[in-house]
């Protein structure tokens, strides 16, 4: 069954095929390095935001855990020259305020943990691997536009939007900017793809064919 609607997606970004949006995807290259932490959980999971980052992204890498029996390579966690952070919101983190920005030493490597909640708060606290690597937060900002799960409290981020603002503080808001719009056409089109959301309600628009081949349940009216 999984082959079988495998086939019906497209292999980049990973939507049915109609909603494809490929041609959305920047291709940023940046300065700071992105190591994402997906926890194997979340590759089957259509909705994971962590690969679409890795292919917004030229310097970025994703690394597996949680695999039985296939320990997650922890190399590049930390580079002479170059600091290296935990984006993970603990008492002790450090906020990517402008002051915090201005007083690093060179261009950040940024290491993000990617799946559940719990799970990340489990890997963190019990990881060997990160004794000794600061901990950095984001600043407060806008709510999350990531609609397509439930997330675990009102400031909740998808791991996409996690690193678009962090790479906003730390080196580009442009960047930011281009990975918060492809975010927006990803949700758009899997909430209509889902019948969750109108056509006339995607700000960034849906392809023609897809709603000449794809008809999902819509919503129904409100009365």
């Amino acid at each position: 069954m999984r082959r079988i609607l495998a086939e019906h997606r497209c292999p980049g970004c990973e939507i049915r095929k109609p909603l494809c949006f490929c041609a959305h995807i920047p291709r940023l290259e940046l300065q700071t390095r992105v190591i994402l932490l997906m926890h194997t959980a979340e590759e089957v999971l259509t909705s994971n935001t962590a690969r679409l980052t890795t292919k917004a992204l030229t310097n970025c890498e994703l690394r597996i855990r949680g695999r039985l029996n296939q320990p997650m390579s922890t190399d590049g966690f930390v580079a002479e020259g170059r600091p290296s952070f935990l984006l993970y919101p603990s008492a002790h983190a450090a906020e990517l305020n402008p002051e915090f920005v201005a007083n690093l030493s060179g261009p950040a490597t940024l290491i993000v943990p990617d799946g559940s909640w719990v799970r990340t708060r489990k890997f963190v606290r019990r990881d060997p691997a990160f004794v000794g690597i600061p901990h950095v937060k984001l600043p407060p900002g806008p709510p999350s536009e990531y609609r397509l799960r439930a997330q675990a409290g009102p400031h909740s981020l998808c791991t996409l939007e996690a690193v678009a603002r962090a790479i906003g503080a730390l080196e580009s808001t442009d960047a930011q900017r281009a990975l918060e719009a492809v975010l927006r056409v990803m949700v758009e089109r899997t909430l209509w793809s889902r019948g969750a959301m109108l056509a006339d309600d995607c700000t960034t628009g849906i392809p023609p064919e897809a709603q000449e081949e794809i008809r999902p349940r819509m919503p129904r009216p409100r009365i």
